[in-house]
């Protein structure tokens, strides 16, 4: 179920006044499990089971975990089972294929022949998310940073929460079960800020992010049919689109959980402001790249150790973090070279401070600038093997552009480069400026109303016929 479509409009308008009109918070959280499951059913009701039976191995494990005692022997025991478990569901359900055909692949190419073909597997939507949060839970209760949660259901709508269970954030157990022990109550900021959250949200993405979608497909699905300067033009509306479809559908999720009044972290704070690759991960998917700080870089030793071990662990920790956004050997790539820039940035502060104690304002401003053009361009290029289908495309992309640089544009084109440019620059120096923030914010609370009425409007006349699925529910 799509937050921008009619069916999720209905569903929302059914299950928020029922859900405030239960005055018990135990009848609130079995409605809220109910209709959880039944947004998730939606897609494919199948999949429903395998949900309840993650939130039960989970329960299950939590609560021997938490019996055995936080950093008990046993308790390890429990922890590495359950996850070892975990991710075997999401292997089997995501990468199966991916190994097969790479190990077919590589058989073939030394001269081999196989018998196996590829299995008929459907990846599950938001199993990589839900899955994430299940090993958050059953980790904190061994690290003793939460107890273990005695009700199935408080647990089951942690694990199955509708706002973000298909695309994220991913919530650690520690930030959100706290909040199910607590009684909700009704507060009328809150519901107005979730909903100017949404509006923004639905702007980012139906106004946005799918307009920008038959861009980025007319010039991916044939990269080498295309002139340089289409293809660079369907590469900056990736760019942008993929920013505004995931920060959009973040931005909805939390301004969704706010209406029930529940409050989910900032997954997005204007990572195309970034001038560094290090501030661009603290910028970008901040729930996830948080997620590998703590359940995958830091276990493997983090910053301790020589300089070499600590970029050992930058290196594996984005290998994985490409891998799991996808089977594909092009995010593999995607997350290796995010590892070799992270490994360099932190190369050059460390050279940087040494030498550098004062710096002008001119040099600084200029090293800033600088910086963000840099950074910017990383992630640019970076975004081609994501969005790309194979190699070769991916190489007949940067072909095209290398190219293009040399000062062959090829055929001219028609390209919207106002829709592709000017709500990124909108977003990344006007809304991402605080100042500029601070100096036209609405002190009003009717004029507040008003512009979001009029933004909500002018999304419904711009938005893109047709529904276009979230870039991140393949993930």
């Amino acid at each position: 179920m799509i937050f921008t479509t009619l069916a999720f409009l209905v569903f929302l308008l059914v299950l928020l006044p029922a859900y405030w009109a239960l005055r018990d918070d135990r009848w609130r959280q079995w409605l809220l499990l109910a209709g959880n499951l039944f947004f998730y059913g939606w897609w494919d009701w199948r999949f429903t089971g395998l949900l309840l039976a993650v939130i039960v191995i989970s329960w299950v494990s939590g609560l021997a975990v938490g019996r055995s005692g936080p950093g008990s022997r046993r308790g390890l025991v429990w922890m590495y089972g359950a996850c070892t478990a975990l991710l075997l569901v999401l292997g089997y359900f995501k990468y199966a294929n991916f190994f097969l055909g790479s190990l077919q692949a590589a058989v073939e190419r030394f001269g081999g022949e196989v018998s196996w073909t590829t299995l008929n597997i459907i990846l599950p939507a938001g199993i990589s998310f839900y899955i994430f949060q299940a090993i958050s839970y059953i980790v904190s209760v061994y690290r003793a940073k939460v107890g273990s949660e005695p009700n199935i259901v408080r647990l089951g709508v942690y694990l199955s929460f509708f706002p973000h269970l298909v695309a994220g954030p991913i919530i650690h157990a520690g930030y959100f079960l706290p909040q199910l022990e607590s009684k909700r109550r009704f507060d009328a900021l809150l519901f107005f800020e979730g909903a100017r959250k949404i509006v923004i949200g639905f702007l980012y993405k139906a106004v946005f992010a799918d307009n920008l979608a038959p861009l980025v497909d007319s010039v991916f699905r044939a990269p080498a049919a295309q002139s340089n300067l289409s293809v660079f033009g369907g590469c900056l509306a990736f760019y942008g689109q993929i920013y505004f479809d995931f920060a959009g559908y973040s931005l909805m999720a939390i301004g969704v959980s706010n209406l029930f009044g529940y409050l989910l972290p900032d997954n997005f704070n204007h990572p195309y402001r970034a001038a560094s690759v290090i501030d661009f991960w603290h910028r970008w998917h901040i729930s996830l790249s948080t997620w590998l700080r703590d359940y995958v870089y830091i276990p493997l030793g983090g910053n301790r150790g020589s300089r070499l071990f600590q970029y050992r662990n930058v290196v594996v920790t984005m290998f994985l973090g490409g891998l799991w956004h996808g089977a594909s050997w092009n995010f593999v790539l995607w997350g290796l070279i995010h590892a070799a820039a992270l490994c360099v940035n932190h190369e050059w502060r460390a050279w940087r401070e040494q030498r550098w104690t004062e710096c002008p304002p001119a040099v600084a401003f200029c090293g800033r600038l600088g910086g963000i053009v840099l950074t910017q361009a990383i992630v640019f290029l970076c975004l081609i093997p994501f969005r790309a289908t194979s190699f070769a495309d991916t190489w007949a992309i940067i072909c095209s552009l290398g190219s293009l640089i040399a000062g062959n544009p090829g055929t001219a084109v028609a390209f919207p480069w106002l829709l592709a440019a000017l709500p990124l620059l909108a977003d990344t120096w006007l809304v991402g400026q605080s100042r500029w923030r601070e100096r036209f914010a609405l002190r009003s609370n009717v004029a507040l109303y008003a512009v979001l009425l009029l933004a909500l409007l002018v999304g419904f006349l711009f938005m893109h016929v047709g529904s276009v699925p979230f870039i991140y529910f393949q993930f």
